[in-house]
């Protein structure tokens, strides 16, 4: 994402809103109504200025990561997934031939997979998205955007599974 994309981007803003909301509520049981609307206020636009930046950031290095991939992406977010030891955070990649997973808190920090060691995709419950590499060995992908991940695969001739 572009600099100026994060400080337009919904959940960043409903997040500095919600926070907002809550520390206005806190102040005006302790200060009064006008002093709980004025603080409310105060730390929407704070948050709201502060977090793009630490979201920037935060995703600078997987910018640098991402230029040695073949564009254009057909999906490109962050994402978690699970690796042999639990979780990670990272980025989500798809393009028209390989799934691409980033992440800097393994020791291997990519993972490219193309169209052959996948055995198959399904959707998985609650938020998530079940790459299967063969009978036993599988990454789970969690993220709210798991439907659009399974329409791109699907219309781009992954093997889905319903």
């Amino acid at each position: 994402m572009k600099f100026s994309e994060f400080f337009t981007a919904p959940f960043i803003r409903s997040f500095a809103i919600r926070i907002g909301i809550f520390i206005g509520i806190l102040t005006t049981l302790f200060s009064g109504w006008k002093m709980g609307i004025l603080i409310g206020a105060v730390s929407v636009l704070v948050i709201s200025l502060i977090l793009p930046v630490l979201f920037y950031f935060a995703f600078l290095p997987y910018v640098r990561m991402k230029q040695k991939f073949a564009r254009p992406f057909l999906f490109d977010e962050p994402v978690r997934f699970t690796v042999k030891k639990g979780t990670v955070g990272g980025f989500f990649i798809i393009t028209e031939k390989t799934l691409v997973f980033l992440s800097k808190e393994c020791t291997s920090q990519t993972l490219e997979l193309s169209r052959d060691e996948v055995k198959s995709v399904s959707l998985g419950k609650d938020l998530t998205v079940d790459i299967y590499l063969n009978n036993t060995q599988f990454i789970r992908v969690f993220s709210g955007a798991c439907d659009e991940i399974m329409e791109i695969l699907r219309t781009n001739g992954w093997n889905t599974v319903e």
